[in-house]
């Protein structure tokens, strides 16, 4: 995944390094690049080629971030899953469980694709000296390699615990939510040991209800490797105890915390694109808008289907409301859904479900669009992208994100639309005489995938 254009010029050091890697250091903790450095086994063959091109040219390979980032974020994501306490799409999975897995995913992408924006942009300007000269490969071969370690297994092992004790916290949140009606509220816990920080002892033992603003800000973790959790009360227990005000106890968190860490894992993202430096280092990845051309490097539609003899064919097809009324009644009988409403796949490589509810029958009936169907579980399960997208204030779109899966087929695209909550809100093809540039708004956002 490439935040950066793939003609992006980097022949000059960048001007603004120093002041990034204070913010880099301020964060995770000064980091001295030795001699002796290891590099890093599991990223260097993405990252070879890629510094060769940044040493010969200046310019980043199109295509090739898109290796390192993917690495970077399924490691972030098999992390939040194994601090995850509510067994994926287990009996107990609920539609706030899906939302939050979702929400989590596209940060984790789009926040991978940030940081290996801003690893390129450190490694360019290694490229130089301090009067602007190219250094020569061997020792900026070393530098790059140092760097990359420093990335991908310093900040990747720091970022790593964070996300696990997130998914921890973040499934607790999901379950605090749903008996607020008996449990009202919550009283913060530190680990209460020896090795517990200092500004985090003042946290231990407040008291104020699940839907207090103090928990918005500063539900655990409040810190890297942060040990702290919460604990579900009853109003009797609460009455017990004693409590502090919501402002007295906004203060101790405001003292015991910095912003990167005032956030709720189980409402927001774990990592915020206005406070993490890395989003900082690119705006458009900031921002969740990127594009498959221009910031991925990917062929437009219409070159894509420059050549239709390599797409997807379609040989079966649905004809009439009466095959595809008997197509839904076999995959609701093999993929029965836990609610017995419609059917539900699971994809359980890329760890994602997809709801096909028996509103979603109505709405394809009601609208012709039960052609290529049968081929739903090819898309969901085969795409060619998976797209994260953002539609927020859209007036077709009541939910915040979506999951954008893409087949392209010889005649036409088909697209296979999932809200947050796992339910597939639209199925349709890109037919009609729609134009194919069009296309393009739909392969927007953050990248989840894209076939090889």
């Amino acid at each position: 995944m490439s935040p950066a254009s793939p003609g992006l010029s980097l022949h000059r050091p960048v001007r603004s390094i120093t002041r990034y890697l204070a913010d880099l250091a301020a964060l995770y903790g000064p980091q001295q690049l030795s001699q002796d450095e290891p590099s890093d086994p599991a990223t260097q063959g993405f990252v070879d080629p890629l510094i060769q091109q940044l040493h010969r040219t200046g310019d980043m390979p199109s295509g090739m971030i898109t290796d390192l980032a993917d690495y970077t974020a399924q490691q972030l994501l098999s992390g939040y899953l194994e601090g995850y306490q509510t067994p994926l799409f287990g009996p107990s999975w609920t539609e706030q469980d899906n939302a939050l897995l979702t929400r989590t995913r596209h940060n984790f992408f789009a926040f991978s694709g940030a940081k290996t924006y801003a690893q390129m942009r450190e490694m360019a300007a290694a490229v130089y000296d301090a009067e602007g000269n190219i250094v020569p490969w061997d020792q900026y071969r070393r530098r790059a390699l140092q760097i990359n370690s420093r990335y991908n297994l310093t900040y990747l092992e720091a970022e790593r615990q964070a996300v696990i004790a997130a998914g921890t916290q973040g499934s607790r949140w999901v379950e605090i939510e749903a008996t607020r009606s008996t449990h009202p509220y919550l009283e913060y816990v530190t680990a209460r040991d020896s090795h517990v920080r200092e500004e985090h002892r003042p946290l231990d033992g407040i008291v104020l209800p699940v839907n207090d603003p103090f928990w918005d800000a500063y539900y655990p973790p409040n810190g890297w490797r942060c040990r702290c959790t919460t604990r579900r009360l009853t109003a009797r227990q609460a009455d017990r105890m004693k409590k502090i005000d919501s402002e007295t106890a906004q203060k101790i968190g405001g003292r015991a915390t910095t912003k990167m860490w005032r956030r709720n894992v189980g409402t927001s993202e774990v990592f915020s694109p206005d406070v993490h430096p890395y989003f900082r280092a690119s705006e458009r990845a900031k921002t969740s808008q990127l594009s498959a051309v221009k910031d991925y490097g990917m062929p437009s539609v219409e070159r894509i289907y420059s050549r239709p003899s390599r797409l997807s064919q379609y040989r079966k097809g649905l004809d009439g409301v009466e095959q595809y009324t008997s197509y839904w009644q076999q995959m609701a009988t093999r993929h029965p859904a836990a609610d017995g409403d419609g059917f539900t796949l699971i994809d359980s490589s890329r760890k994602v479900m997809a709801h096909f509810d028996n509103a979603l029958r109505q709405k394809i009936e009601q609208r012709g669009r039960w052609d290529y169907f049968d081929e739903a579980a090819r898309i969901f399960e085969q795409p060619d992208e998976v797209w994260g997208i953002e539609k927020s204030g859209d007036r077709h779109f009541n939910n915040e994100y979506f999951t954008a899966y893409i087949r392209y087929y010889q005649d036409s695209p088909v697209l296979l639309i999932v809200n947050a909550s796992g339910r597939v809100d639209s199925f349709y093809r890109w037919g009609n005489g729609n134009d194919l540039r069009n296309f393009e708004d739909w392969r927007k956002g953050v990248l989840l995938y894209k076939k090889r």
